[in-house]
């Protein structure tokens, strides 16, 4: 067993799993993955254990256990990172934590209506209310690499938490036919490229559609 385990759940759709996955993986901090598959009769169950809040993901390291997305995050970067999960600079700092935020707890009609699947390829109408969120995205994505990516291809010049926080965006955007700025595509382009992303993505695709057991996969 290693030191670290993420508890997370199907690859297909949650897209809150992938977001410190993606961050281990960069990283390369080895862990145990353990998935508990989602929406079964059992699910609570299964994570009761291993998530305090009965909902994924959880990251479990030596007595602390830490779920909420962001919070893994924060916690992966101070504890196993000396902090290099967020950008060196203060500036850059501040307003990648700010991103982040605006992603956790905004953009309700996209959560709802747009739910991260990475079998998925369709056009969907876009709604004024979904078509502003994601003209935030746009700006968001924009901005923060016109402002702050010089020297790489992410938000912020090297990968990040920020990255980690809108990469399922990139998938969700793809899947649904989302138009997006120029500067934002690219971006959109950076991330479905990476091979963390598509790794991820893969393994999405091969899970069946109903999926009732737990399973520990040891990572590298």
């Amino acid at each position: 067993m290693k030191a670290v385990k993420l508890v997370i759940g199907n690859k297909n759709f949650s897209s809150w799993s992938m977001r410190p996955w993606l961050l281990l993986k960069h990283f390369g901090i080895d862990f145990d993955e353990v998935q508990v598959p989602l929406y079964q009769r059992n699910t609570a169950e299964k994570l009761g254990p291993l998530s305090p809040s009965l909902k994924v993901p959880a990251l479990l390291h030596q007595e602390t256990t830490v779920w909420d997305s962001l919070a893994i995050c924060e916690y992966i970067s101070e504890a196993l990172l000396d902090g290099k999960g967020w950008p060196a600079s203060p500036r850059k700092r501040a307003t990648a934590r700010s991103v982040c935020a605006e992603i956790h707890a905004e953009f309700p009609h996209l959560k709802e209506h747009w739910p991260m699947n990475c079998k998925a390829s369709v056009d969907l109408s876009v709604p004024e209310p979904i078509a502003n969120e994601i003209a935030r995205i746009d700006a968001i994505w924009s901005c923060c690499r016109r402002k702050h990516g010089a020297g790489g291809e992410y938000l912020f010049g090297r990968f990040s938490i920020a990255d980690c926080m809108y990469a399922p965006l990139a998938i969700i955007f793809n899947s649904y036919g989302a138009v997006l700025s120029a500067e934002a595509q690219r971006y959109a382009d950076t991330l479905l490229a990476d091979p963390w992303v598509q790794s991820w993505i893969a393994q999405g695709q091969a899970e069946p559609d109903d999926t009732a057991s737990l399973s520990i996969v040891s990572n590298q």
